[in-house]
This record gives structure tokens, C-alpha cells and sequence, in this order.
């Protein structure tokens, strides 16, 4: 897991309800899962389970501060290997989560 000046800790699939993409994350797969762990998978039945199958896997964090913020990293509809993505869609519901990851990411 990434360290930082800021607390970083798993969301649940309820906090994530309402966010939209805000950005884009430039890394590779391998790079994401070193600072990050390992994705939710998508692709299986249970409560991250994609329900218009338009995205495989999904990273889920709050950033604990005075405004808890809320992020995800995911793929969505790419067809390409994981392995090679080197874009990935960053949610949330404020822009101002980009400047925490700004830190840690590449974050456009």
C-alpha cells in the first residue's frame, strides 16, 4: 500500500454509489497494483460486480480527511488486456481528489 501524508483506506460499494468520472490515471496495471493492491473484480457475481459489464476491475479508496473523499480507479470499456491498459478512468465526486493523487499518480 502507497504511504503518504494523507490516510488512505478500502471503500465499500455503498460510498462509491454516485460517483462519475472526474479524470484520467496514466500507469500501467503492474504500477496501480504495487501502490494500490489488488483490484475488485468486476467480472463475478457479488458487490462489486459490474452491472453493465463495462468495466473488469475497479480499485476503491476514501481518503480520510474532513471530507472523507471518495475514489475509484477502473477500466471502463477497454477490451484490451489488463497488462497492457496504460489509461485508466478515475472517479469520484469532487475534482479535488486530484490533487491527493496527484501525489502518488500521474492524474490528467
Amino acid at each position: 500500500m502507497i504511504k503518504t501524508d494523507f490516510k488512505i483506506k478500502h471503500a465499500t460499494p455503498k460510498q462509491v454509489n454516485g460517483t462519475s468520472r472526474i479524470g484520467t490515471i496514466h500507469s500501467s496495471f503492474e504500477e496501480l497494483k504495487e501502490k494500490l493492491g489488488d483490484p475488485h473484480d468486476c467480472t463475478v457475481s457479488g458487490d462489486w460486480e459490474s452491472g453493465d459489464k463495462k468495466v473488469r476491475v475497479e480499485w476503491a479508496f476514501v481518503i480520510n480527511n474532513d471530507k472523507n473523499l471518495v475514489f475509484t480507479i477502473y477500466d471502463y470499456k477497454s477490451r484490451f488486456p489488463l497488462e497492457q491498459i496504460k489509461q485508466w478512468s478515475l472517479g469520484g465526486r469532487s475534482s479535488e481528489i486530484k490533487e491527493y493523487l496527484s501525489k502518488i499518480l500521474l492524474v490528467e
